[in-house]
């Protein structure tokens, strides 16, 4: 099992300001939020279960994209590229292409036992 993982993240602090006003008024508080900003990847590769996978994303403010793929039980390699960009919503654009000499791996074989059968003699 190869398994790559990077995560580099910048996330901007919190930063919360408390002030009062003139004599006898009450306490305000106000919270500025930085805007999100991250960028992470990853892939997998088990040969043992075939399970081949990965993922990258990007993130500044309210604009994300990014991209994941796997490969299909047909042997396809499909490819997801995706961004949503403020109130635009998730949008994404698939991509599935054959994958020369692809064989899927050969099933796990588990041994059951047979249940135990139990005889009843009455007299």
């Amino acid at each position: 099992l190869q398994v790559f993982i990077v995560i580099v993240a910048c996330i901007g602090a919190i930063a919360a300001q408390h002030y009062y006003q003139q004599p006898h008024q009450s306490h305000h508080e106000e919270e500025h939020h930085a805007p999100a900003h991250y960028e992470f990847h990853y892939d997998i590769h088990d040969d043992h279960t075939g399970d081949v996978h990965g993922q990258k994303e990007t993130r500044e403010g309210d604009k994300t994209q990014g991209e994941y793929y796997l490969i299909d039980a047909d042997g396809h390699k499909r490819t997801v590229t995706y961004h949503v960009d403020g109130k635009s919503g998730f949008i994404a654009e698939v991509h599935r292409e054959p994958i020369k000499g692809y064989q899927a791996p050969q099933p796990v074989h588990k041994i059951v036992a047979a249940p135990v059968q139990q005889h009843y003699y009455h007299h």
